[in-house]
């Protein structure tokens, strides 16, 4: 017992009392310590739930053209500041906690332990500040006009600028007129073909045509694109005739490129009716394509291969998709991103796809994961090592919702290349109950956000002028073989019949596109599909009621673009499930009265039926959220009454034919604030003229064709309740995005526009009183100031026969997105409002009289020389109208365009011979390794 010291307790209290309060203190934050480490975490998912709430709310609002608050930026950008502070404590949460359990209540803590406990404390309290004011109710900052997103420009690679200089050169040897670009799935073949575009643009070559061929006839789908870049206009007329018309026209350009994406097999240009290249016509034929033996057609002069990047290019690439902010989070991040990014094994589409999913991840545990996930996904892929598939797989594995994963199998129900509109996905998801909210406008919202988180993940690509999304063909491949045995999907004209599947009972989705099936009958099988498209085949006369028996379990059919569908059986009926129909573009006669008995159908799609006349079983589909009409059976007053009945329509478009139908109409506030889309015609407005669009605050299109109209106007006062006002405080109008002019007699001008800041698509023609576009006199009056500046949302904008027509706008404009510019006979109109600097930054596509550029009146002479770089030889004539021997038309670059994706290899380019083609190959041969077509369904 010798060894043991005595010591009285005044001795000991003598001895610990000089550090109590330091111990005391240390105890304080220690015996807490895992408390606050599970209310961080649990603050900061919070917080983050908060932060991207906020940031797909502004990125909806900046999708419509409005500017994000300043103030909320702020609160977004101090969140993305604290995450990753917080995320490093949490991940050495472990560690601590370990460290601490083997100190007593009497020990010495280091002080290390320490500093830990204060700074988690500290976090906590910024996180708690943080949440306390992130309840924003506003995400828009009302005072600034709307403004536009345009994605920055990527930089080139050092090999991606290499081989775009090489194959450049290459193209523009006199002896090579046709160039074929092979490659595997996803290595960046579009991107170069764009940029090539974009060159030949710039050099003012002549007529560019560039054409993304369709999964199926590519000869037909070829013909299609070519036919809408020489506005030719086709009836009945087969393959040969078309063939036939477009070599006419082609003949007499001085020179044109035919640029044509993703080609699956050789392709014959003289059944399409391109003249063959040479050097007496100096023309120019460029493709792409996965094999390179759709490469050695006779008519191909030299091929250029495009290999994976080098791994440091890679690693480049990926660091820049997945972000600095990301990749500083956590010291250990950046070398589990080495790991990821050495999966793609330097295939640029899988390092964009996987770098955006992991941008957002900022804990070593995600990471980590996702490493995991990864070498699972390619043990499925056996044969596919350095494939984008096993990435793609591993990305639809890491999706935590479960909606976002149906959405994005979704979208593989369409053609490859197809651009898909953005509201039409929306609806589908409604009906088909994907978006599990019970207001429409908050499931309209869900399904925005779904689209721009797959936009964000890069699993769609945005198309047309943002309305629209696409998905690659790689993507449509991953989701087509996750979705093999439920989806059925089938495109092509070589079809003539409907698919023929072994079991139906498992088959819950079907599309069938662009065939040339002529009928569709089924007997005595039964299905269990929910969603059916048959849609653009131009064949297509019937459908037996047998076939609908069969399938009482439908929830969605749409059958639009079926040229010469007129009618439905009467057995519809049995589709008691039935939500959305949409028969847009076919030339039906009548609605069968079988359909009053679809009691669950919310959306009904009749745009542009042309022939539709009986329509009566409308006032028995009580529960419809969406009737659309636009371009079809004109309203009357007994429509009129039936409409009414439908208490639950949200959206209504209209066909509009007289004054005293418009004004019972817009006097019914229900119907007027419902309207989405008008087409007025053949109406003449009383009692001054005037056309008011106060009701119709909810107006996103409008088409007046052949009306008598003065003044379309809105009554300004009225609407603001205030003498001088500005854009920003006006959101009535926010939803306009298109609006057709034709044919109105008395219209002066549309100044009432500047009301409507997204408008994105404008024509007015044949309008012979037409004087100004916006009048700076009204403007004036009304408004009290002209300062504001309209068209920052325009991306085109056609003026053709206005014989008056003086000023489009009295100043110049910016227009930052402007894409297209038609002006035809307005031999009146001398000055344009542009400067030096507008439209700064865009390709437009300028169709315009060469005599008329030579009498504008420029603002500077800089842009005289940016804009009037006309010459005879670049024009062809307007093939729609013969009668315009002087009117002339071809794409014009302004600038540069911002160039999306990536292309290249990393190893210096070098020449092989292919069966006598002269081949510019970059990196390495991986012919062997590519991957056609997808798992057979």
């Amino acid at each position: 017992m010798g060894n043991i010291v005595s010591v009285d307790s005044s001795s000991f209290d003598q001895l610990v009392q000089p550090f109590l309060p330091f111990l005391c203190g240390k105890w304080k934050y220690l015996y807490n310590l895992e408390d606050n480490l599970e209310a961080l975490q649990k603050d900061m998912q919070d917080l983050n739930a908060m932060r991207n709430d906020l940031s797909k709310r502004v990125l909806k609002e900046e999708e419509r053209g409005l500017q994000g608050s300043q103030e909320v930026k702020g609160w977004i950008s101090m969140v993305e500041e604290i995450e990753p502070q917080a995320n490093h404590l949490l991940d050495e949460s472990i560690s601590e906690i370990r460290r601490l359990s083997m100190y007593g209540y009497c020990s010495l803590i280091s002080e290390s332990t320490y500093r830990y406990n204060e700074k988690v404390l500290m976090t906590l309290k910024k996180v708690e500040t943080l949440r306390s004011k992130g309840g924003f109710e506003v995400v828009v900052d009302g005072s600034l006009r709307p403004r536009v997103i345009k994605m920055p420009p990527i930089q080139l690679t050092v090999s991606q600028a290499k081989l775009l200089d090489t194959t450049w050169a290459r193209l523009m040897d006199k002896n090579v007129g046709a160039l074929g670009i092979y490659g595997r799935g996803g290595v960046g073949k579009t991107t170069l073909l764009t940029q090539i575009k974009n060159k030949f643009l710039l050099d003012a070559f002549g007529l560019v045509i560039f054409v993304v061929v369709a999964t199926g006839d590519e000869v037909e789908s070829i013909q299609e694109e070519i036919s809408k870049r020489l506005g030719l206009q086709w009836g009945r007329e087969t393959k040969e005739e078309k063939a036939a018309k477009i070599l006419a026209v082609l003949k007499e350009k001085k020179r044109f490129v035919l640029l044509l994406d993703g080609i699956q097999r050789r392709v014959d240009l003289e059944k399409i009716g391109v003249p063959f290249p040479s050097i007496g016509n100096e023309c120019k034929v460029v493709f792409t394509t996965r094999s390179w033996k759709a490469c050695e057609s006779k008519w191909v002069d030299a091929m250029v291969e495009i290999t994976c990047l080098s791994p440091v290019e890679a690693w480049d690439l990926f660091q820049e998709t997945v972000g600095e902010n990301t990749l500083r989070s956590h010291q250990d991040i950046p070398k589990l991103a080495r790991v990821v990014a050495s999966t793609c094994r330097g295939l640029p589409l899988a390092l964009n796809l996987i770098g955006a999913a992991m941008s957002r991840k900022r804990t070593v545990r995600e990471w980590r994961y996702t490493i995991h996930v990864l070498a699972s996904s390619k043990a499925e892929f056996p044969d596919m090592e350095d494939g984008a598939l096993p990435i793609l797989k591993s990305i639809y594995d890491n999706m935590s919702d479960e909606n976002i994963r149906i959405c994005f199998l979704y979208c593989a129900l369409f053609p490859e290349n197809c651009d898909i509109r953005k509201e039409d996905l929306v609806n589908y998801w409604i009906c088909e109950g994907i978006l599990a909210k019970e207001a429409r406008e908050e499931a309209e919202i869900q399904g925005y956000e779904i689209i721009s988180d797959l936009v964000r993940m890069r699993l769609l690509m945005e198309g047309g002028n943002g309305d629209c999304v696409k998905m690659h063909g790689m993507v449509r491949e991953m989701a087509l073989w996750i979705a093999s045995g439920y989806f059925v999907v089938v495109a092509g004209e070589r079809l003539h019949q409907m698919p023929m599947v072994n079991d139906w009972r498992r088959v819950s989705k079907l599309s069938v596109t662009s065939t040339q099936i002529q009928n569709i009958s089924y007997i005595l099988q039964r299905f269990e599909l929910t969603t059916l498209f048959i849609r653009r085949n131009r064949h297509l006369k019937g459908i037996s009621g047998t076939f609908f028996q069969c399938m009482t379990g439908l929830v969605v059919l749409d059958l639009s673009f079926n040229r010469e569908l007129y009618e439905l059986p009467e057995d519809v009926s049995s589709l008691v499930l039935l939500r959305f129909l949409n028969l847009s573009w076919t030339f039906i006669k009548g609605l069968p009265r079988g359909l009053q008995e679809l009691k669950s159908l919310i959306h009904l799609d009749l745009d542009y039926t042309s022939n539709l006349q009986e329509i009566d079983v409308i006032a028995s589909l009580l529960n419809l959220q969406v009737l659309r009409l636009f371009h079809s059976v004109s309203m009357d007053f007994k429509l009129m009454e039936d409409i009414q009945l439908l208490e639950s329509l949200k959206e209504l478009s209209i066909t509009v034919r007289g004054c005293s139908v418009l004004q019972r109409l817009l006097s019914i506030h229900q119907l007027a604030s419902s309207i989405q889309r008008l087409h007025l015609t053949e109406t003449t407005i009383a009692d001054g003229g005037i056309l008011s669009l106060n009701a119709m605050f909810g107006l996103r299109e409008l088409d007046i064709l052949g009306c008598n109209i003065p003044e379309i106007t809105i009554d300004w006062r009225s609407t603001i309740q205030r003498e001088t006002v500005h854009l920003g405080d006006i959101p009535q109008f926010q939803n306009i995005r298109t609006m057709t002019i034709h044919g109105c007699k008395c219209l002066r001008d549309l100044t009432w526009l500047l009301l409507a800041p997204c408008i994105g698509d404008l024509s007015v023609s044949e309008c012979p009183q037409m004087e100004e576009v916006i009048s700076k006199e009204k403007a004036m009056a009304r408004l009290g100031h002209t300062s504001e500046q309209p068209f920052q949302n325009l991306t085109k904008l056609v003026l053709d026969g206005l014989p008056k027509l003086e000023s489009i706008y009295w100043t110049p404009l910016p227009f930052p997105v402007l894409e297209y510019l038609e002006i035809r006979r307005c031999p009146e109109l001398r000055r344009l409002p542009f400067n030096f600097e507008s439209a700064i930054g865009n390709q437009i596509e300028v169709k315009i009289e060469e005599q008329w550029i030579k009498v504008v009146e420029w603002e500077d002479e800089a842009t005289k020389q940016r804009f009037s770089h006309f010459n005879n030889r670049d024009f062809p004539q307007m093939a729609e109208d013969p009668k315009m021997d002087g009117w002339t038309s071809e794409s014009h670059p302004i600038q540069n365009i911002d160039l999306v994706g990536t292309t290249g290899s990393g190893k210096p380019a070098t020449t092989n011979n292919i069966k006598g083609k002269k081949v510019v190959q970059s990196g390495t041969n991986i012919r062997n390794n590519c991957y056609y077509g997808m798992p057979d369904i």
